[in-house]
């Protein structure tokens, strides 16, 4: 299927470095350019990739809506893509700034916001993470649902993020996990990886364009880097268990999905490992404020996606 042949091209092994120059920012945005309506028909697909994504959003959401914040909160979101989480907090009531380096996908979350009747409550612009343009304490709540991995080093933007917060807001951020069950578990990775790792040790390794390559960040990495923002974690989960490589191309789609499902109930239950393999590590966190916490005004969602961290 078209997006299980794109996810292998997007990711590639974590062994290799993430290119440490100008022109990695240039691939990326050229990326995305490209690839605008893959990335928007994957909260429409059924296999288990797109699933990850769908129940990726549906999570972050869940948890937007237990921070009970006021009618016409200032919320930015970072990354917007094709517009689906930005147009999801505008029909909240919030007000929306939407971000990102792509103009097509811009068009995209334009084009949505007027189609679901929220384009008045959605400005959508370009902008650089590292030095987003606004002002200290601008935001309620700033998103950023797979931005991270994509750049070349996290502490800057997360930085970033912290400034135009308010005192009191909540940041809600994604990272892939480096410890991803069905790549830990699946010995074709770790032959891909092996062969990879002789080929750059003998030297063979071919010249070629500078192409995306998605960073990944261990849990204890994450939290180490909010911490030092000045950030408080509290509610974190893992997220996505597959494409395991057996059931991919042996067995119907929706085993994929389902098997996927359980282990997310496992993860949710705190099952020991499980719970700490997903694919995308999402995590929750405060501002220091005089804003309340959380605990003391809504109930933190657990059931089916992850802890709370208080």
């Amino acid at each position: 299927m078209k997006i299980l042949n794109a996810s292998r091209t997007q990711f590639r092994s974590a062994s290799e470095a993430v290119p440490q120059n100008e022109a990695y920012g240039a691939s990326v945005r050229t990326y995305f350019e490209s690839e605008a309506s893959f990335w928007r028909s994957i909260y429409v697909g059924e296999d288990v990739y797109a699933v990850i994504y769908q129940d990726r959003q549906a999570a972050v959401l869940s948890q937007v809506d237990r921070l009970a914040l006021p009618t016409g909160a200032r919320v930015l979101d970072i990354g917007c893509g094709a517009g689906l989480t930005s147009v999801s907090l505008a029909q909240r009531g919030f007000a929306v700034d939407a971000m990102d380096v792509a103009s097509r996908m811009l068009e995209e979350t334009r084009a949505l916001a007027r189609h679901s009747r929220v384009a008045e409550k959605v400005r959508a612009s370009t902008g650089d993470v590292c030095h987003l343009p606004f002002p200290d304490s601008t935001f309620h709540l700033v998103v950023a649902l797979g931005v991270l991995p994509w750049l070349r080093s996290f502490d800057r933007p997360v930085r970033e993020m912290a400034r135009v917060l308010r005192s009191g807001g909540y940041l809600i951020i994604t990272v892939d996990n480096r410890w991803r069950m069905h790549e830990l578990f699946d010995p074709f990775a770790w032959l891909s990886r092996a062969k990879h790792g002789l080929t750059h040790c003998l030297g063979r390794r071919r010249e070629r364009p500078q192409t995306p390559v998605c960073r990944r960040s261990s849990i204890r990495e994450t939290d180490a880097l909010l911490q030092h923002a000045s950030l408080r974690r509290i509610w974190s989960t893992t997220l996505g268990f597959g494409p395991f490589w057996f059931p991919q191309h042996f067995l119907p789609p929706s085993f994929g999905v389902t098997l996927h499902r359980a282990l997310q109930n496992c993860a949710a239950r705190g099952v020991p490992i499980i719970r700490t393999t997903g694919a995308h590590y999402i995590v929750l966190a405060e501002k220091a404020g005089k804003t309340p916490p959380l605990k003391s005004r809504a109930v933190p969602y657990v059931a089916a996606y992850g802890h709370a961290a208080y």
